[in-house]
């Protein structure tokens, strides 16, 4: 049985990643871990290098973000599935077990995703909370993502496997054929993303393309996200605040089709305004997004006409996700 190549890019990432690598070798199918470390100043290479001997260590001497670092490993390595995952997130045993063979009935799916509960309120072993952090994203028309379901408490709902239009970043399964298929210039990632809205990225491209996002809830993890929508602004790093004005732009840059971003325009004007009078009252620090956008036009209009000559879907079945 082929392993699959579990790819985990940390930052600094030293408190979780023990109780990460434990779930990831407890898991019911054989795996391969590669740990891609952004020039960690916390230890967490040494740690995984002293304790971890089966992890494949990637250092790097400078932080590549969450794109560079995945890319450094899907790069390096050759097996027909790759699973990204952040190392906040903890897997059940039977995670990948679910993943693949429900995947492998289904040839056309290139990613897929379980069900994460959150550990932000309670611990994995605390069943009675069972609050949802992550089943899948959705998008709106006025093109901000939505992660489904999530802060709810978990009564079953959404219980069967379904065809969804993008799988979050923190455990996604990669199929290795949709990787080649969508990569742009050895690029799988968009790295000029950096971090924030890749995945949603990767699922569009992969739609558009052909390929197919699936969740299926029997496969369980936890997760204990840095950041939610609830939080306050002023407690997320400036810098993630700057990529996500600017990766909103590269998104509907390179994976918008014309007629439907007409078609929603006035949703996406409406919310655009938003986003720039709150900025302007409330956090000028971001407007950095729009200049680092601007900057990367071209290079987003170079990739749009790459994606867009694969597209192998037809317009209606795009529209449709659109909420």
């Amino acid at each position: 049985m082929e392993p699959v190549i579990v790819s985990l890019v940390s930052f600094n990432s030293r408190k979780h990643i023990e109780r990460c690598l434990q779930a990831v070798f407890s898991q019911t199918y054989p795996v391969e871990v590669y740990l891609a470390d952004n020039a960690s100043a916390d230890g967490t290479a040494d740690f995984v290098a002293q304790n971890y001997p089966r992890v494949k260590l990637i250092p790097s001497s400078a932080n590549l973000g969450y794109t560079g670092g995945h890319n450094l490993v899907i790069r390096e390595t050759h097996a027909s599935y790759v699973l990204i995952l952040n190392p906040d997130a903890y897997l059940t045993s039977t995670f990948l077990e679910q993943l693949i063979g429900t995947m492998e009935k289904h040839p056309q799916v290139g990613i897929a995703g379980g069900k994460l509960y959150s550990l932000r309120n309670g611990s994995s072993g605390d069943e009675s909370q069972k609050i949802i952090d992550m089943t899948w994203l959705d998008i709106e028309k006025k093109r901000r993502q939505v992660c489904y379901a999530q802060f709810l408490q978990d009564r079953e709902q959404n219980g069967v496997p379904r065809f969804v239009f993008a799988i979050d970043g923190a455990a996604m399964l990669l199929r290795r054929g949709m990787l080649e298929d969508v990569q742009i210039e050895g690029e799988y990632f968009d790295e000029d993303f950096f971090a924030g809205k890749e995945d949603l990225d990767i699922s569009w491209r992969a739609q558009l393309c052909g390929w197919k996002c699936l969740y299926v809830p029997s496969a369980i993890g936890h997760h204990l996200r840095t950041f939610t929508s609830k939080d306050r602004r002023s407690e997320i790093p400036g810098s993630l605040k700057i990529n996500s004005v600017r990766n909103r732009y590269l998104l509907m840059l390179k994976n918008d089709l014309a007629k439907h971003f007409l078609r929603h325009l006035p949703h996406i004007a409406t919310y655009d305004l938003k986003i720039l009078a709150y900025l302007l009252l409330h956090e000028r620090s971001s407007l950095k997004g729009y200049t680092e956008a601007l900057r990367l036009v071209p290079k987003a209009i170079k990739k749009r006409r790459v994606i867009m000559g694969r597209k192998r879907v037809d317009d209606a079945y795009i529209l449709q996700w659109f909420r």
